[in-house]
C-alpha cells in the first residue's frame, strides 16, 4: 500500500495549511485526495496503518462475502459512515476542485469525475470506489449505467490533464523512486480471459506499461523546465502492492512526512517563482 507514503505528505500540507484550487488522484491516490480536501488530518494514516488490520479490509473471507478481495464495503460505507466518519459536509463546501480517474470498461479510456458534480455520499461510494476497483482483485462499478474500474489502468498519473485543464505549474506526489520504469504485466493472459468481453479494455491494460513509462518521461522533461515539483521517494520502496503490516506502513508514512518536511523550503521557493495555478496531482 504505497498510498502511506502519500498520506504522510498531505498530512505535512494540512499541517501547514497548504491549499490547492484543483487536484486529482488514482485509486488508492484519489482516497488520500478525498480526506485531503475533506481536511481530516491522519485520517488516511489510521486507515493504513489501522483499519487496515481489520479482517473485513482484505483477504480471501471478503471474495466469498462480497466477490471482492478488497473490503469495498467496509472501505466505502462502514468506516465513513461509522467507524472513522467521513467529513462529508467539509468536502462538499470545498473550493478545491476534486477530481478521481476512474476507467470505462467499455472503451479502455479514462473518465475524470469531479466531485462538484456528484452528491458527496454518492461520490465517495460509487466514484471513489470505482477509482480503487483493482482489476482480477474487486468487481467493476456501475455508474449512471457505466462500468468502470481502477482509473490506473487508463491514467496512473494524470499530469496532462491537469495542464489540458489550465494547470501549468504543477505539483506531484508519486509513489516510485526517480529510476523506476514499469515492466509488462505478467498476468496478461488471465486478464485478456478476465475482460474478454472489453477488448478495447484489454488492449489498454497490455499496453499500460509503455504509457506509464512515457509520462515519466515527460513528467521528467517538466522537470527540467521547472513546471513541476515532484515529491518521490528517493530509494525504492520494497513493499508488496497490498502491504498491511502496519510496522511497514508507520514507516512509509512517515518517508513521505519526512521529504515533505525536507523539501518544505525548496516547494516555497518554487511556489514564488511560478505565481500560477496550482495542481496536486496525487
Amino acid at each position: 500500500m504505497r498510498g502511506a507514503f502519500t498520506a504522510g505528505i498531505l498530512d505535512f500540507f494540512l499541517e501547514n495549511e497548504i491549499k490547492f484550487p484543483y487536484v486529482i488522484g488514482v485509486s488508492a491516490g484519489a482516497n488520500n485526495g478525498a480526506n485531503f480536501i475533506a481536511e481530516q488530518y491522519e485520517r488516511s494514516k489510521r486507515i493504513f496503518i489501522q483499519h487496515s488490520q481489520d479482517k473485513r479490509y482484505m483477504g480471501l473471507n471478503r471474495v466469498v462475502k462480497e466477490k471482492s478481495y478488497i473490503g469495498m464495503k467496509f472501505l466505502f460505507h462502514d468506516l465513513p459512515y461509522d467507524i472513522d466518519p467521513f467529513d462529508f459536509d467539509t468536502f462538499a463546501s470545498s473550493d478545491t476542485e476534486f477530481k478521481t480517474v476512474v476507467t470505462e470498461c467499455k472503451t479502455g479510456m479514462p473518465a475524470y469525475l469531479s466531485h462538484k458534480d456528484y452528491d458527496p455520499e454518492f461520490f465517495i461510494r460509487k466514484v471513489l470506489r470505482a477509482s480503487s476497483s483493482l482489476p482480477l482483485l474487486c468487481p467493476p462499478v456501475y455508474i449512471n449505467g457505466k462500468c468502470y474500474l481502477d482509473g490506473g489502468i487508463s491514467d496512473s498519473i494524470p499530469i496532462r490533464k491537469a495542464i489540458a485543464d489550465g494547470y501549468q505549474n504543477n505539483i506531484l506526489i508519486l509513489t516510485r523512486d526517480k529510476s523506476y520504469r514499469k515492466k509488462p504485466s505478467k498476468l496478461q493472459r488471465v486478464l485478456k480471459f478476465k475482460y474478454r468481453k472489453y477488448p478495447n479494455l484489454v488492449e489498454i491494460i497490455q499496453k499500460r506499461h509503455i504509457r506509464y513509462n512515457e509520462k515519466l518521461n515527460y513528467i521528467e522533461k517538466l522537470e527540467d523546465k521547472d513546471q513541476i515539483f515532484v515529491f518521490r521517494p528517493e530509494e525504492e520502496i520494497d513493499i508488496k502492492v497490498l502491504e498491511n503490516d502496519p510496522e511497514q506502513m508507520l514507516n512509509l508514512y512517515q518517508r513521505g512526512y519526512q521529504i515533505a518536511t525536507e523539501k518544505f523550503t525548496d516547494l516555497n521557493q518554487w511556489l514564488k517563482d511560478n505565481n500560477k495555478k496550482i495542481l496536486s496531482a496525487i
